[in-house]
Parts: C-alpha cells; structure tokens; sequence
C-alpha cells in the first residue's frame, strides 16, 4: 500500500462521483424536465398508471401475494419482491414514480458502472464516461421509457456485483461472494429472466476472474468454487421467494403443447420471435437507421422517424420472402411450410421462365392475405453509442501491443473477457436469424426464456465496459503532463498511433463513401420501404430521407470522436487534460442524448384518464361484473374500429377505476386450464354466436362495449335468446379542445340514442356469486362437455370437480337455494353473507387457486373447483358469514427478506470499514509513459 492516509483521503473524495451526478444528473433532468411539471407523467407501454393504482397491485400489501382480478377471471400473480424498484414504488405515489422512475433508473445504472471502475482503480475520467455511457445508453434508457426501468436496475446491480468482486476493499474472498451475491439475487428479482441471463454472465466472470489472478490452477479452482459457491447460495436464498412465485405463476400447469415436429416448430417461433435481425445490428452504431419507435406509438406530426425495421416480424414472412428466392429448391422449401397445396409447391420448384409469372402472382396474393399479420413490434432502440463503439475498439485494439502496453496481464485478459461476452451476446441476439441461439436453445432452461433481443442487455453492458478501459488508455499513455522536450508530431505517431489513425481515417472514408452510396440508392430504399417495409409512399418518402440523414449523423460523430482522439493522441490535451473531458464528455452526451430524446414521452394523466358515460357507469360496484369487447377473450375486437379506444381503457381507464374486464391483456404462457377452457368457445362463424354468449354467461361478463349493429345477432342466434339490452348509445369523438387525436387517450364517448356504439347488458350473465341447490360431481373432460354443450343449463347446475367432491347429496335443479351477496371485497379478501334454504354449493366466478382459504361461520372450509375453472363453497343451510382469504405461502419470502437483511448489514460495515482506512492508490497497471516518450507497438 503506498502513501498515508491524507493522501488516500485525497484521492477517495477526488470529486468524479460529483462530476457524474452533475453531468449524468444533470443530462438526465434536461432530457425528461416535463416530468416536472404538474401532473405530467411518463408513457409507459408496460408500466401504465393503471396498472399502479388498481387496489390488487397496491403496495406493500402486494410484497405478501398478488391475486390480479383486474384482467380475465382473476389469477396469481408474481408477488411483488422487495426489489429497489418495488421499495421505491412503495415509497412513491404511482404518479411520482412514473414521473421520475425513468432517470432515477438510468442514473443508478451509470453510477454502478462509474463504481466498477472506481473498484478497478480507473482514473476519474475512465469513470465518468462509462457512467455517462451506461446511465445514458439508448437500449436501457428506451427500454426504460417502455416501462421496463427494472431492466436498467437489474444491469447496474450486476455490474455492482462485479465491481464487489474486484474491489481491493472487499478482501476476505467469503465476504466478496455475499455481497456478490446479494447484488446477483435482486438483480434476479428486477429483471426475472433478464436478471437470469446477466446472472450467467456473473458466474463466467467468477472463472475468468480467479483463473486470470491466480497462476497455481489449484489454487485457482479453489478460490473460484469457494467464492462460486458462496455467491450462488446467497443469489438463491435472496430470490428464493420471487423464483418460487415465477415458477408458480408462469410455469407450473403452462400449456407446452404436444411434442410433434409442427408442435416444437410453433413453440420455437413463439419464443424466438423477437430476434435480432442481423442487418439490424447496424443500429447499434447508427441511430434512427430504421426509423425510432413505431407509429401507433408516437406522437410525431411527421411519420419521418417511424421504425421501418421487422424485429418481432412473423415467422411466415421469412416463408413468404424465400418464395421470391431464385433457388428453386428454396422456393419448394418455403411453399411447403407453409402448407401450399402440392400443385403450388411444383409451380415454386419450377425453374423455367414460363412459371415466373404464376409465382409472382401467387406471392401478390399471399401478400393481400397476410396483410393483418405482425410485420414488427419493438418498444426500444439499439444504439450503444458510436464513442462507446469507437473507444471499445480502442481498448481492444490496445490489447495487441507487445510494448509499451497500456495494461497489465490481467487487465488484458479481462479486456478480451468482455469483447467475447460482448461477441457471444450479440450472436445470441440475433436469436432465429443466426445459427448461434439454437445451440444456445437446447441448454436445460434457456428454452423457458422468450426473446433472444434480452441478449442485448449483457453486449451493452460489454460495451460500455469496455469503453471504460478504452478511456484509461488515455489517462495512463496520452493525459500524462509530459516530462522531457517536445517531440515532433510526427515521431508521437510512430507504432500503434500511426496504426490506429490510419484505420480511424480508411474507416472514417469508407463510411463516408457509403453514406453517398446510400443517398444514390434513394429511389431503391423507397421502394423497399414503401413495397417490403408495407409503408404508404408520402410517409415512405420521409422515412427514406430521415434514414439517409442519420447515415450523414453517423458520419459527422464518428470525424467529431476520431479528431478528439487524434489530439488526446498527440499529446495536445497533456498539460490540458480538461480539454479531454470536456471534448469526450460533450460528444458522449450529445451522441446519446439526441438518439434518446426520441423514445421520451409524456402525457398529462388529467387529460388522458378521466371518467366518461361509460367507465362512470361500470365503476360502481366493480366486483359484482365483468365488461368485454372482444370475440375472445385473447381475440380481436368485435367491432375493429373501437380496437385503439378498447385497448386504451383496458390498460388505462378500467384498471385506474377497477373496472374488471373478461381481456386477456398478455398471456405469453397461457396454463392448461385456461387453454382447455376456451377451447369450448373458439367462434368460426354467426352459428357458433352462442358459443360466445355462453362463455359471458359462465364467466359473470354482464356489460358488452361494442358497435350497435350486434345488438341483433346477439338476441337472435345467442343463448338464452333476447338477453342483451342496450344501457347507452353513443358516438366516440375528440375530448374537449383536442382539434388532432395523438392516441385514443384523446378520444371519449357522447352519449346519442342514435350513435353507432352502444354499451349493451348481458341480463342472464351469471351473478359473481350463486347458491346452487343442484351440483354435480365430475371429472374434467365430463365437465368440459358437460359446459360446452347447449342443453346444459348454468343457472340450475353447477359442475363441482371431481378432486374435490361435495358428499351431499344435490336438491332438485328447481329448487330455490337462497341468496348470498358480497358485502366487503378486495381482490385477496372478501366476505360475503348467505341465507340458504337448501344446503347448497355457492359458485364465485373467479379462477381457482392453490391459495384460497375460506371460513364459514369462523370454521375452515373447503375451497371446491366449480365450472372446471371457478371457485366454489359447499354451504349447509341457514344463515352463514362466509370469509375467503388468498394466502400464499410466506416462508420463502422470509427467508429472503433475512438474507437481504443480513446481506445490508454486511454492506454497512465495508462501507463503514472502507471510509475508516486510507485507501490503495496503486493498481497492477504498467506505470505511464511521458507524453513526451511515446511507445512503439
């Protein structure tokens, strides 16, 4: 340890953390400054205010279970870890945390990486430019802006974790594995299956770590499995809680399907389909290549920076563009998958010229046909940074010299560490697209795991650690006051400089030449755009043109970040070293803030989110029905140009007044027993209507919003017959003192008793709770035919499950049960009284679910499957307080909670034992060479 403790005090309040809070800070506060204005907010596509303030994801009571009874019938959801962003939304209203969420995310990744290199011993500018490279990277940032700010916590407590792992203050290796630990286990809980693909990343730097440190392989493998060891035990126990919720919720009883070739080819496009496209890694370094967002997302005047680009694009349209193969056997391939009838295949496997124009013409129908089906999807952007680009190079490229080397063995290693990762992570991305994923696909768990583009969270967290290290170069080779005389620019290039610059200007010309190839290519692009893309031509016209106009950005940054490094190279910035920070911290920040700015977006809750005819009428007594607008359940809507309208309120305006909904929002990993219970009502056509009626009858949906025209069909050909009346007609217009819609937020309902929508009652929709003189014991298949068929009659029987059989015996079909009525609800907990004249079986309308307990009169029941899919109580005659509780099981979650617990009280005490002694101010870097003494390569 060299110098006393002054000079470590020195050198720990070196002032870079303040600098970072004033530059990422501050950067952050200009980017997202409508967040303070009064009750301006966040869009957030996952995260919308709804679904924070509906009562059954309140916190903290959500820490403890989460029954959602907001969507579909009701259902577990993943309990609510106690995560920083949980802690935070707990601390926060859901308005500020949607207000400030975003940054605040963006700031905690930024600080993470600017604490890694401060464990590593990296010089303050090393530490601030990574910090402004991760907190204002565009993939975690936009992803932030979709409402996955967790996502940004998740990587800034994974790069914690490693920072623990190579601090020289953490020097018991048992105490590096808790603390690693720790971090590696909420990161779990933030980011679920993100957080799971990061932890693997950890454990590949535990290996690397000790078998580049250590030079006796025993010693090494011993160290490692120790360290290892601890880590993924402390990990476990920290995530224990929310592993077992996931696994209960998200992959316990899931639908997998069967296991024929069709069966596993369906499940590998499902969980592939939001791959990587490899022409699209170019927006890794060229922002608004292909646009920013999507168009049914953005508020833009001009359709200009529309995202063009076919990441989450349906499989089949990779079929339909390999029919327009000049393989013939290509051609043949495709037309079989997707099942052409055999003449049409022979008409693709033909290469004769006569057959071209049959091919085109079918491909042109095909087109028409599929013109519904997804072309792309993405909340999100790409870009990494072209500095961060450039200067992950360089650290790469540094890794090479033999003299004079800017690193250490060590150092060297970890910097190849880190361009594998960021390598193989971007492989994995490409997901469908590239051969690397399918290897990756067959691995125990990873086929659990949707989205290869997740693979995108480690390759930036590569990147912008590998800029760090590029950036220290500069600190120990070129920013060091120089010593001797002046030396000549011309011998400061001698070696690697010379090298490095002449490949900075080929590659600076070659992007400059390709940039006036693309503008030449204008008419082709258009055309691709227009033709390929599915665009109209006004608005393909300006996304070809703002295309082009980001390759000439593109071109501008990387001369701009070359020129600052040719002069840091050259010694100009030596006895000037602010000149460096100023010149490197301005382009990172505006090289990223500007690809940012386009994935902000704000709205003002007031305005968007108020109460209409509609949601004023339903929001009374929420729990008592259910209000649907869709074919099914998963479906399309029943009337298409209600659909933007629908799906706003169901995301918005119902849940912000728990209003329930039969909607299934998403449901990427549908269980058995919902799957098996639709199956009854899939609708082909107008004679499958009571098909559809049926399932409102069984599910408690007594409201219908929908066009007025299917009032008729509903009380002809739905069952029972002339059961739907109309509550309210209406027109759907602009809200006040909106002249131009920027989403349906901007739309409301006006009552007209000619309009053409029409809020219609189902009035033989079943009561959310029932008495039932008559039941029947049943098996589930007998139960699904028994519910399916039309001469069942759902209010006189119920179907009571075979696994929970009710002994007694029924009352006759006519036989008046009695009532019972709620009388105090929440989504965990409800009471309800009932006076049964009959013993009887009382049937709630809400899902089943391992963890219901319910108490009749103060003594425990039994909670019975009813309907295959609903709740349901056997209730003996008389007057009777029933009391039904949702109780997961908690252990898990202490066991957690503990772990964390000890695992904070072990970070106070470095912390304390760190600020109590003088710090190490040497690192096992080569000492740095004089300005004025280049190197030779």
């Amino acid at each position: 340890m060299n110098g006393d403790a002054s000079s470590g005090k020195q050198r720990r309040f070196n002032g870079s953390f303040l600098l970072l809070v004033l530059l990422l800070g501050g950067t952050l506060a200009v980017l997202c400054h409508e967040g303070f204005k009064p009750y301006v907010l966040f869009w957030a596509n996952d995260l919308p205010l709804g679904a924070l303030v509906e009562s059954s994801a309140k916190l903290p009571a959500s820490f403890f279970g989460s029954w959602s009874d907001f969507y579909w019938l009701g259902g577990p959801n993943v309990a609510f870890p106690p995560t920083l962003t949980n802690i935070c939304m707990a601390i926060l209203t859901p308005v500020h945390h949607l207000k400030f969420y975003v940054p605040m995310a963006a700031f905690f990744l930024g600080f993470s990486t600017w604490f890694f290199f401060r464990q590593l011993r990296f010089q303050p500018l090393a530490c601030v430019i990574g910090g402004l490279a991760a907190g204002l990277n565009m993939h975690f940032f936009s992803n932030g802006c979709w409402g996955l700010g967790q996502w940004s916590v998740c990587a800034g407590l994974i790069i914690m974790a490693m920072g623990v792992l190579v601090s020289p203050d953490v020097k018991e290796h048992w105490l590096k594995g808790v603390l690693a630990g720790l971090c590696t286990g909420l990161a779990v809980m933030e980011g679920y299956d993100s957080g799971a693909i990061l932890s693997l990343y950890v454990a590949a730097f535990v290996v690397f770590l000790y078998f580049s440190t250590e030079s006796n392989p025993a010693k090494a493998v011993g160290k490692m499995s120790y360290v290892g060891m601890i880590l993924v035990v402390v990990a476990v126990l920290v995530s224990l809680s929310t592993a077992y919720t996931l696994i209960a919720t998200q992959i316990k009883g899931v639908a997998t399907g069967d296991e024929s070739a069709e069966s596993r080819l369906a499940t590998w496009d499902r969980n592939t389909q939001w791959s990587l496209p490899k022409t699209e890694t170019l927006r890794t370094f060229i922002p608004g290549l292909m646009g920013y967002r999507m168009d049914v997302y953005t508020t833009s005047d001009t359709p200009e920076a529309y995202y063009w680009g076919s990441i989450a694009e349906d499989p089949h349209f990779d079929l339909i563009r390999d029919l327009e193969s000049k393989n013939p056997a290509t051609r043949k391939e495709a037309s079989a998958a997707l099942h052409l009838p055999p003449q049409i295949t022979d008409i693709f496997g033909s290469s004769d010229a006569s057959a071209k124009a049959s091919q085109d013409d079918i491909v042109n129908k095909i087109k028409g046909q599929v013109a519904g089906m997804q072309r792309r999807h993405t909340g999100s952007g790409e870009y990494t940074g072209e500095l961060v680009w450039i200067l992950a190079l360089f650290a790469l490229a540094n890794t090479l010299r033999k003299k004079d080397a800017p690193y250490s063995v060590k150092e060297r290693r970890m910097v190849w560490f880190w361009g594998g990762a960021a390598l193989i992570s971007l492989m994995a991305a490409w997901g469908r697209h590239g051969f690397f994923y399918g290897w990756l696909y067959h691995l125990p768990y990873i086929n659990n795991s949707r989205n290869p583009v997740k693979y995108l969270h480690p390759f930036n967290v590569s990147m912008f650690i590998l800029a760090g290290f590029g950036v220290e170069v500069f600190c120990r080779k070129y920013l060091v006051a120089p010593t001797g005389k002046p030396v000549p620019l011309a011998k400061r290039f001698g070696g690697f400089e010379k090298y490095w610059m002449i490949g900075g200007a080929v590659t600076l010309g070659l992007s400059m030449i390709g940039y006036l190839m693309y503008n030449s290519s204008f008419q082709d692009l258009l055309n691709y755009i227009q033709k390929d893309a599915g665009f109209d031509a006004g608005a393909a016209q300006q996304m070809a043109r703002f295309s082009i106009a980001q390759v000439g950005w593109f071109v501008i940054f990387m001369a701009s970040s070359l020129a600052v490094i040719f002069c840091i190279m050259a010694g100009w910035f030596a006895k000037k070293p602010a000149l460096a920070w100023i010149f490197l911290g301005a382009i990172m920040i505006c090289d990223l803030s500007r690809a940012d700015t386009p994935f902000i977006r704000y709205y003002n809750y007031k305005e968007k989110i108020g109460l209409n005819p509609v949601v004023d009428y339903l929001r009374h007594e929420p729990w008592e029905h259910r209000v649907n607008s869709r074919v099914f359940p998963a479906g399309g809507y029943m009337t298409q140009n209600l659909t933007q309208l629908c799906h706003w309120w169901i995301e918005n305006d119902y849940p912000f007044n728990d209003i329930q909904t039969l909607e299934i929002d998403q449901d990427p990993r549908m269980a058995v027993l919902e799957s098996s219970y639709l199956g009854l009502f899939n609708v082909g056509s107008q004679s499958d209507i009571w098909k559809l009626t049926r399932l409102w009858q069984l599910t408690n949906t007594r409201y219908i919003f929908v066009g007025e025209e299917w009032l008729e069909p509903l009380n002809d050909m739905g069952e029972p017959k002339a059961s739907f009346r109309n509550v309210m007609r209406m027109n759907v217009v602009n809200k006040p003192g909106v002249t131009r819609a920027e989403d349906a937020g901007d739309l409301t309902v006006q009552t007209n008793s000619d309009g053409p929508v029409a809020l219609l009652e189902f009035t033989r929709a079943l009561p959310r709770v029932k008495l039932y003189a008559n039941w029947t014991n049943a098996d589930d298949q007998t139960s699904l035919h028994m519910l399916g068929s039309k001469e069942f009659d759902p209010e006189k029987t119920v179907v009571v499950s075979k696994d929970a059989p009710v002994n007694e015996a029924a009352g006759s079909p006519d036989a008046d049960a009695g009532t019972v009525k709620i009388t105090h609800y929440e989504s965990k907990h409800l009471i309800m009284e009932a006076d049964a004249k009959t013993p009887a079986v009382m049937l709630r309308n809400e899902r089943t679910g391992d963890s219901w307990n319910v108490w009749i009169d103060g003594q425990p029941g039994t909670v019975l499957r009813c309907n295959y899919i609903m709740q349901g109580v056997y209730v003996p005659a008389g007057h009777h307080i029933i009391d039904m509780k949702y109780q997961p099981p908690l252990k898990l979650l202490w066991v957690s909670l503990a772990t964390l617990g000890a695992g904070i009280l072990l970070t106070g005490f470095v912390v304390v034992r760190h600020f109590r002694q003088p710090m190490e101010l040497t690192n096992d870097a080569p000492p740095p060479a004089p300005a004025g003494k280049p190197g030779k390569a």
